[in-house]
């Protein structure tokens, strides 16, 4: 019998909706263990490679094997993916992909992470974005370190510097702006014709300022967002590249496509 296949995951972490939207899509079964931050740390370390999440793990004893980054996962499950124009890296589109998909990681996730932050982690949802999927211990403890959690956690991403915020949506901007020029001669998919990694990956990471319908986790809706973050939410939404990561949300969120039979 094949081993069961474990995605560790912080709840709400776009890192880790991206290694959720493209197992899925590889029809690849696993089982999620989702945590709060700093929780997640007891789950992950051990496994190599630091504490952050996604981790999927394969295989047990001395036979496991960790992944340890959300593109090495989306690799994993592409490799699963039978048809080549299905694929997230597509041979003829492979180095295109990759260079889009490195500069979301770098830029577009950590920013969009810190501006969401910085708006929600004081505010009333704040407790039901880190429990949500939370076995009902960590429920409860999470609940009674709320108190610790926000403050921690708003450091370590960067929220408590002066110009954090403002400095973090310029970046999300910028970004935004690069999709909507590539965007503009009006190819369907960031690299022609064909849905890639690139898309997923900007899509995922997107998510936390665009709070799209189809997220794998809980998001704020827009209508309930603080009223200054909602702006840019509306804003966002309405740009080129906004409105190709709600199609994509769409419509390639939830396509399984065909795929090996996974052995592991």
């Amino acid at each position: 019998m094949a081993s069961e296949i474990q995605l560790i995951t912080i709840g709400p972490s776009h890192f880790c909706e991206k290694a959720r939207w493209g197992l899925d899509r590889a029809g690849i079964s696993y089982k999620e263990s989702k945590h709060a931050p700093v929780f997640h740390m007891l789950y992950t370390r051990g496994l190599g490679q630091g504490t952050s999440c996604p981790k999927l793990v394969l295989g047990e004893g001395k036979n496991k094997v960790v992944l340890h980054e959300s593109s090495d996962i989306l690799k994993f499950a592409d490799e699963n993916i039978m048809s080549e124009e299905d694929r997230l890296y597509p041979s003829n589109l492979e180095q295109s992909v990759q260079e889009w998909d490195t500069k979301f990681n770098e830029i577009l996730g950590p920013h969009a992470r810190r501006f969401a932050y910085f708006y929600l982690l004081y505010d009333k949802h704040s407790f039901k974005i880190f429990s949500q999927g939370l076995h009902s211990r960590e429920r409860l403890l999470t609940w009674c370190l709320m108190p610790l959690l926000k403050p921690l956690v708003y450091r370590t991403v960067g929220c408590n510097s002066p110009a954090a915020k403002d400095h973090s949506l310029d970046k999300i901007r910028c970004i935004f702006q690069e999709v909507d020029n590539v965007l503009a001669d009006g190819r369907p998919f960031l690299c022609g014709n064909e849905f890639t990694a690139a898309d997923l990956t900007f899509a995922s990471l997107a998510g936390p300022v665009l709070c799209p319908v189809g997220y794998g986790t809980y998001l704020v809706p827009t209508e309930e967002l603080p009223s200054e973050m909602s702006e840019v939410t509306l804003s966002l939404r309405e740009t080129l590249a906004g409105k190709h990561a709600l199609r994509m949300y769409e419509t390639e969120r939830h396509r399984k496509v065909a795929s090996k039979v996974l052995v592991t």
